[in-house]
């Protein structure tokens, strides 16, 4: 059994009221003597790892170590390691476990992630944990909670390198069906855009809804959604570096061209 660790910070964008937070706690007490859980007070799906820079965030205090956020995840996470934790800080920083996927392009809309790379960006070990669920379909919460912990504690046992964080999105199957895990990269997911929804609400005037576009993943096979379709939990190292090299070096060759001309 691996030692416990000192304390562990939970966040998530889904709201601290959420069902998945609820996991989390459970499998956080398998690995740290204390728990700090400060996360948003609603859903904050979709708002990366933005900070409310012109506004100010107001704090419900919600028990011992328990702090509701009316901010983003990203808020939250500063919140707490600058001010709550700044004398103490965790250990580790757990986000999630989100209600769906968080594969490929997702990863740089969600919450969930954008919490755990704040996490990163401010020296704390940070993982994002999401559970993989299809349309219409059931959460299968029990496969998270099943293999949550030894997933975890398997990580820990790694170094990854500083500022970057990791992603484990949970397969959509049951959880004796789970065949492993595997390390992937990111590739681009099911998602193909965004489109706008109009609708008109009980006075005549006109509201939108944002949605986003899916299609049938297209990803090599070491990409996380590939894993996750074949039955794997899939665990993506993510970093704030997004650079495109070979945009980059096709850049450069086109600039040079420019020079020498």
């Amino acid at each position: 059994m691996m030692k416990r660790l000192n304390r562990v910070l939970l966040c998530n964008d889904d709201g601290i009221d959420a069902p998945g937070m609820a996991v989390m706690e459970r499998l956080a007490r398998y690995i740290a003597e204390e728990i700090w859980i400060v996360a948003p007070t609603q859903d904050r799906s979709g708002v990366s790892n933005s900070l409310s820079l012109r506004e100010p965030i107001r704090i419900i205090r919600r028990g011992d170590h328990r702090y509701a956020v009316y901010g983003t995840p990203a808020d939250c996470v500063a919140f707490a390691i600058e001010h709550l934790m700044r004398d103490t800080p965790p250990d580790l920083l757990l986000s999630g476990v989100n209600s769906g996927s968080n594969l490929g392009f997702e990863t740089i809309l969600s919450g969930t992630v954008g919490a755990a790379m704040t996490g990163a960006l401010l020296g704390v070990p940070s993982i994002g944990l999401s559970q993989v669920r299809k349309p219409g379909g059931p959460m299968r919460w029990q496969t998270a909670e099943d293999h949550g912990v030894f997933v975890i504690h398997t990580l820990l046992k790694a170094t990854w390198t500083p500022h970057v964080c990791l992603s484990v999105n949970f397969p959509d199957i049951n959880s004796e069906d789970v065949k492993g895990m595997k390390i992937t990269t990111q590739g681009m997911g099911s998602v193909k855009g965004v489109s706008v929804v109009p609708v008109i609400d009980p006075t005549g005037e006109e509201y939108y809804w944002m949605r986003i576009k899916r299609g049938a993943p297209e990803d090599h096979e070491s990409s996380e959604a590939f894993a996750v379709d074949n039955g794997y939990i899939a665990v993506t190292p993510l970093d704030h570096e997004r650079t495109s090299a070979e945009s980059r070096n096709a850049l450069l060759e086109a600039l040079s061209s420019i020079h020498q001309s």
